[in-house]
């Protein structure tokens, strides 16, 4: 995981001290939930085996927002700084496990160390220059646009996630997704 944070940016030294901040570990098998709709999210995770799905419970049933996969951070973000109760909910797709940091250990990270707020802007800029992206997509492209953006820019999704929640994630019918794949080949 070291070597994760290094390629995040980080020195080794200051790797480590993040690191050691995730001082619990969380095996979730699958279908568990990391974090339901209606409770305060007071923790962020580092998903080091499986994936976790971020899903919506909406009219018209499930929507995923995003699928944590293996290496990527895992929290309900305007949870976890607001401390008012998740709109998502977080499950895991398969048997799952998180290395995790109280919000009280970020907290502490957060005040003491220049680097870690560094790391948090940055992290937070890309993110959400990514969540822009996928809302520009969905605004103002084709799903097959969707798709062949996805497979450049997130080919671990393609690889890696079910069929289903892709579609959900692209804003397709899962047959849909077939046939878009089907024209591609």
């Amino acid at each position: 995981m070291l070597s994760e944070f290094i390629k995040l940016g980080l020195t080794e030294s200051q790797a480590q001290i993040l690191f050691s901040a995730f001082v619990d570990h969380k095996k979730l098998a699958t279908g568990k939930f990391f974090i339901k709709e209606g409770k305060v999210c007071h923790e962020i995770g580092i998903v080091t085996k499986g994936k976790c799905r971020h899903f919506y419970n909406t009219s018209d049933g499930e929507v995923t927002r995003w699928i944590a996969l293996t290496n990527e951070f895992v929290t309900s973000l305007s949870s976890f700084v607001s401390q008012q109760p998740a709109k998502e909910n977080i499950q895991a797709m398969e048997a799952t496990e998180i290395l995790v940091m109280p919000r009280a250990h970020w907290v502490k990270l957060y005040a003491e160390h220049d680097f870690i707020r560094q790391f948090y802007t940055r992290t937070m800029e890309a993110n959400y220059i990514g969540m822009e992206e996928r809302v520009f997509n969905l605004i103002a492209k084709s799903a097959e646009e969707r798709y062949q953006w996805m497979q450049e820019n997130q080919p671990r999704f393609i690889r890696e996630v079910p069929d289903k929640y892709l579609a959900s994630m692209l804003g397709v019918h899962p047959r849909h997704l077939s046939r878009i794949r089907a024209q591609r080949k």
